[in-house]
């Protein structure tokens, strides 16, 4: 089994500093909705979150969508071997049910995230298709998950050929494999990995996109355990 964290992903409501800003203010009225209890999205809320720390890094549902588009379709899902968790900067877990067909449309999907904040749970025909939880912090989290190896992808870690990487994992017997991918546009993690047993990584010697990293991940470890 593949479990993938998509880690301190930068999906999060408007924050309180920024509620009464002119911009969000017109925002929340064009979709109907109450100001705090919209996503932070930087697209629509630029202005406004020039008065937040860390600007330039959140904002950025796009990047959850995209990657969930990516990984509820792939092979390994399909056949049962993908688990997938968000985790947000507030130290929030979406769990995605894997039979779940994500809305391809990016203004229904920031739809979805704001109803599942607000109800914590999406249910379709008596079954649950996304949860929100609460955590204390990344750690947390982590210990509520089983694996034999945990592996964090970071553009300042030691590079290895990814495909000789998930291979070695294969021969050693490794079976439940906890990957951990970075849920924002640049920079590195807060959370201090030394907290936990890990093996850090990274696959190229330049920035990749977040789903190009999975990607990647899924397709090798596909080819190697499947």
């Amino acid at each position: 089994m593949l479990t993938i964290i998509l880690a301190e992903s930068e999906l999060e409501l408007v924050p309180s500093d920024i509620l009464k800003h002119p911009g969000v203010l017109t925002y929340a009225k064009k979709h109907g909705k109450k100001p705090e209890k919209t996503i932070l999205d930087s697209s629509y809320h630029h202005r406004a979150m020039k008065m937040i720390s860390e600007s330039e890094r959140r904002g950025r549902p796009d990047i959850v969508h995209i990657f969930l588009l990516n990984a509820l379709e792939s092979i390994a899902n399909k056949k049962g071997e993908l688990k997938i968790i968000i985790h947000t900067r507030n130290n929030q877990a979406i769990y995605v049910n894997p039979e779940t067909r994500i809305i391809r449309n990016y203004p229904r999907f920031i739809g979805l995230m704001e109803q599942l904040f607000e109800k914590k749970k999406i249910s379709a025909e008596d079954k649950i298709l996304i949860e929100l939880k609460n955590y204390r912090t990344l750690e947390n989290l982590l210990g509520q998950e089983k694996y034999d190896s945990l592996i964090v992808f970071s553009p300042n870690a030691k590079k290895v050929k990814l495909a000789s990487f998930i291979n070695d994992l294969k021969k050693k017997k490794v079976k439940n494999i906890l990957c951990v991918i970075g849920g924002f546009p640049h920079g590195d993690f807060h959370f201090d990995f030394s907290k936990v047993k890990h093996e850090k990584i990274s696959i190229f010697e330049d920035d990749l996109t977040v789903w190009t990293v999975l990607n990647e991940l899924i397709v090798n470890y596909e080819n190697s355990f499947l």
